[in-house]
């Protein structure tokens, strides 16, 4: 599968030219005019060649080699991230028409992996807006079908994205799912916390990607990840239409970490301030982020079972929205069990 390097001075330029994507972006390739490349033990490997277009066997065999992004020429890079973009407004307009499963999954994965566009690009208002307003299509669309939300947050924990792109949309997709059974919310409040929860973590895209999957952190580093929902509000105020109230939600997200901390290490659990003025909603919001960080695997530690998670949610939530912990109970062991 790789191609050999002719020229040593050529391999040393090559980090000044070549942009990474996704591998999944590879699907949405054309004919490339340049080589495509993977960084294997500090070195440029061409793995597809120049004027190719990548195959399902080539993209499926670097998914297989644990490759999470390929190293292309700027023009490239350009024509796939033109082509992803289009791809998404195409199916997030017609999400209703056709099957629905498919499309769907399709949606979901095209959204998640312009999510990690808009993690290098923040600032880029059109991107933004276009990400939002594709989410929003994509709510409506899951309020429609109730029915698959099991097998959409189950196809996309399969895929191979890093926890960064994945979390977002499993979290929010459990959101939509746990609000629209409960019946005490109007579609309208159900799509705007499904559309706060999924940007609230837009602030990742101002940490450097090699800290994610770091075992240790500087405390400089671990500032940075208690900083990120300040980020969030920060990149998104004034940006997307969004209230005030859920812009909030988003900067306060986190204001349940301090008691997982403190119950996970044994510690009583104290509440503060901070969360007393903190509601229902904000709670959910913050519940199904941490749920879904806990069960899920990182690349340092194992995730909990979904029933330890559970046993550390009960912690943080039955004491002061008992009715609603059980219903939580009840939907988690339906929505796992199809």
């Amino acid at each position: 599968m790789t191609l050999v390097i002719d020229s040593y001075i050529h391999h040393h330029k090559l980090p000044l030219k070549l942009k990474s994507i996704l591998v999944g972006e590879l699907f949405l390739a054309r004919k490339l005019k340049y080589p495509v490349y993977v960084l294997s033990e500090g070195l440029f490997t061409p793995v597809i060649g120049e004027g190719s277009v990548p195959t399902k066997e080539q993209i499926t065999t670097l998914i297989k080699g644990l490759y999470r992004e390929v190293f292309l020429y700027q023009e490239d890079v350009e024509s796939i991230k033109s082509n992803l973009e289009s791809a998404l407004i195409k199916i997030t307009r017609s999400l209703s028409v056709g099957d629905p499963a498919e499309n769907g999954n399709k949606g979901i994965k095209l959204l998640t992996l312009n999510l990690n566009n808009l993690y290098d690009n923040p600032h880029r208002d059109e991107l933004l807006i276009q990400q939002f307003q594709s989410t929003q299509n994509l709510s409506k669309f899951l309020l429609e079908n109730k029915k698959l939300h099991s097998q959409f947050f189950k196809n996309l924990g399969q895929e191979s994205f890093h926890f960064t792109l994945a979390q977002p949309m499993l979290s929010s997709m459990l959101l939509l799912s746990f609000l629209q059974t409960t019946h005490l919310f109007h579609e309208r409040e159900i799509e705007n916390l499904f559309m706060t929860s999924y940007l609230k973590d837009i602030g990742f895209s101002m940490i450097p990607d090699d800290k994610y999957d770091a075992k240790n952190l500087s405390e400089k580093d671990r500032q940075l990840f208690t900083n990120h929902a300040d980020f969030s509000f920060g990149l998104l105020e004034g940006r997307i239409p969004l209230s005030k109230t859920h812009l909030n939600i988003i900067k306060n997200h986190h204001f349940l970490n301090d008691h997982i901390k403190a119950i996970i290490s044994g510690q009583k659990r104290i509440q503060t301030q901070d969360e007393m003025i903190m509601g229902l909603e904000s709670t959910l919001v913050a519940v199904f982020d941490i749920l879904v960080a806990m069960t899920s695997d990182r690349p340092y530690r194992q995730g909990l079972t979904l029933y330890q998670g559970l046993e550390v949610i009960k912690k943080i939530m039955a004491d002061d929205y008992p009715q609603e912990f059980k219903a939580l109970v009840a939907f988690l062991r339906h929505f796992f069990k199809n």
